[in-house]
């Protein structure tokens, strides 16, 4: 008589090998999706990828952030059941966004009316991409019919130097007829600090090694 673990853990329609879509939720990916494969009871490997909606995190600076991870994993199941130790190695890539309303009038004293708005919306955009390595622990279980569920906790650790890129549009300080002086003023006072503080948001998210931790449900076949 076979074992429980045998006949409904390890037997899918191509025995011992298992492969099936994995949904998730957790941190720092608020959401995430891949496919898993058990290559045998010990082995496994997959694909995933994270994602964070558009938000503001206070985690890492004032920037409005998007956030997208693509790794790929290998685990281990040292038991030969739901336990494993994996590590996955990808990238992470970020957007960055940060708006501010730049009051213009106590700059449209002694130019043209009308060269200068009352006030004007001013927002930098910058993105970061970092290769990262992912150790994990945690538990994925399969069922025999297929159904699977499981959580991992682990460290997602830059590897690599990442590189910010930044892009502004200053289309405000454009026109030929406003004064030097008055542009280096506005762009000393709005559009720097308002470019640097989407620098260092990016630049935190490159180089910081975070807790992740994922719930998972998925179906192997």
């Amino acid at each position: 008589m076979r074992s429980h673990e045998t006949t409904n853990d390890w037997n899918g329609l191509l025995g011992p090998f298992q492969i099936g879509p994995v949904v998730g939720a957790g941190l720092p990916s608020l959401l995430n999706f891949g496919v898993a494969v058990k290559l045998t009871r010990y082995v496994g490997a997959g694909i995933n990828i994270g994602i964070i909606p558009k938000v503001k995190i206070s985690y890492y600076g004032q920037a409005t952030l998007a956030y997208q991870e693509y790794d790929v994993y290998a685990r281990v199941y040292p038991f030969g059941g739901a336990v494993f130790l994996g590590t996955g190695i990808g990238y992470e890539a970020a957007q960055g966004t940060l708006a501010t309303t730049v009051d213009l009038t106590p700059y449209q004293q002694g130019l043209p009316a009308g060269l200068l708005p009352n006030s004007v919306d001013y927002a930098s955009q910058g993105s970061v991409k970092t290769l990262v390595l992912t150790p994990q622990i945690g538990i994925f279980h399969t069922f025999g019919s297929g159904f699977s569920w499981g959580f991992d906790v682990g460290l997602q650790v830059p590897i690599a130097p990442s590189q910010v890129t930044l892009k502004s549009q200053v289309n405000f300080l454009a026109d030929p007829q406003i004064p030097e002086a008055t542009r280096q003023q506005l762009n000393n006072q709005y559009v720097k600090p308002t470019d640097d503080k989407v620098r260092g948001t990016l630049e935190t998210i490159g180089r910081t090694t975070i807790p992740t931790f994922n719930v998972r449900i998925g179906w192997l076949i």
